[in-house]
């Protein structure tokens, strides 16, 4: 008897565990890039589902990757905050001051391979992103230092390449920041885009 009740409580255990699995599959929304054997295969986790109209309070945390030709790999995490009606760059984001390009922690790059960004070479590591919007041109910072507070703890000493970068205007608001990879011959370009502004980074294989 006892054995049949373990058993039937078991199933049932089982079964509740698959409903709640089933049911939460749909709002994890991940993107995938097709790609060719020459392209990166990307990914974009973006989570919870959020109707635009009306974002939860706070940010959520973004995630995209790269998997390179070679094998290489790259990974952004990022806080997500979002737009809610107010001006972004300009505005809440300052033209002209070094931002964490996300919310609370500064946003973290992982490189495995080594690899070009904007043309110049980079190690395989992890780097905290930084950068610093004006209208015309921002700048990338990558860092050796991690785990800083937005960019209260930033130390430009520290950076270990900077690179000039020119916005593009979307047609489209976005309205929550989103940080991806898009596939590239023998890369990915990392894109920044929030509200109508966005930047592209081409990340390359060394040759």
């Amino acid at each position: 008897m006892i054995n049949r009740i373990s058993l039937k409580a078991a199933c049932l255990a089982a079964a509740c565990l698959l409903a709640t699995f089933a049911a939460w599959v749909p709002f994890a929304d991940a993107q995938h890039g097709g790609t060719s054997d020459a392209l990166a295969e990307t990914f974009l986790v973006e989570g919870l589902r959020v109707d635009a109209t009306d974002p939860p309070p706070g940010s959520a945390v973004g995630r995209a990757g790269a998997r390179m030709p070679d094998g290489g790999y790259l990974h952004v995490t990022y806080g997500k905050p979002y737009k809610r009606g107010r001006q972004i760059f300009g505005g809440l984001v300052g033209f002209g001051h070094v931002w964490v390009t996300g919310a609370h922690r500064a946003t973290e790059l992982v490189v495995t391979v080594p690899v070009t960004v904007g043309g110049q070479p980079l190690e395989p590591g992890v780097y905290s992103l930084f950068t610093t919007p004006q209208p015309e041109q921002w700048t990338l910072h990558l860092n050796q230092a991690l785990g800083m507070h937005l960019a209260d703890e930033y130390d430009p000493a520290l950076d270990v390449l900077t690179v000039d970068l020119t916005p593009t205007t979307l047609d489209v608001p976005v309205e929550a920041l989103t940080i991806d990879f898009a596939p590239a011959e023998n890369g990915a370009d990392l894109r920044i885009q929030w509200d109508r502004t966005a930047v592209t980074v081409p990340i390359r294989l060394q040759e």
